[in-house]
């Protein structure tokens, strides 16, 4: 009997899949902001239904559908958008799973959670507040009684860290 993924490791679940989650999304709606939108949307959803994850080789394809759902809901409500034929939602999901299976990730997972281990703890606590907790961008805000503003740049700064670090790692420039 499986455990349920614990937030924490959601949360680094979440990191490790963020680029293809965005390209899905990306490609699905054409439009940066709105991926950035929907990305946020989606990884607050993925937090919140954690519990029902049990292997976490599913986590991909099972956050994958939950982007396409919601890329088809916010379809649904603006009317702007032009309506993507799902037949092409389907070959955009199977072709990201083609990537994804093609693509050896278990280096980069040992280096993300490399760095993810490194990070100074202020930096992780951030991390998981913002990924684990459903409150959004605003209440973590409250939270560190800082601007959403600021919130936002320190996130951004930290996912850079994490990336740049990523890279060294893969690239064998680790300093020790």
């Amino acid at each position: 009997m499986s455990q349920a993924i614990s937030q924490e490791r959601g949360v680094r679940l979440l990191m490790q899949h963020h680029t293809a989650l965005y390209a899905y999304l990306l490609a699905s709606v054409r439009n940066h902001s709105m991926a950035e939108e929907l990305l946020q949307d989606v990884s607050v959803a993925v937090m919140e239904s954690l519990s029902q994850l049990r292997d976490e080789q599913g986590f991909l394809p099972w956050a994958r559908e939950i982007a396409r759902r919601r890329v088809l809901a916010c379809r649904r409500e603006s009317r702007r958008m032009q309506a993507v034929d799902p037949e092409l939602m389907v070959a955009l999901a199977e072709a990201a799973e083609r990537v994804e299976r093609q693509t050896p990730t278990s280096r980069t997972q040992d280096a993300l959670r490399q760095c993810l281990d490194a990070l100074p703890s202020q930096s992780r606590l951030i991390v998981l507040q913002r990924y684990r907790d459903a409150g959004g961008i605003e209440e973590l805000a409250k939270r560190l009684k800082r601007s959403v503003q600021a919130v936002y740049a320190m996130l951004k700064r930290i996912k850079k860290g994490l990336r740049d670090c990523v890279e060294r790692r893969l690239t064998g420039e680790v300093r020790a």
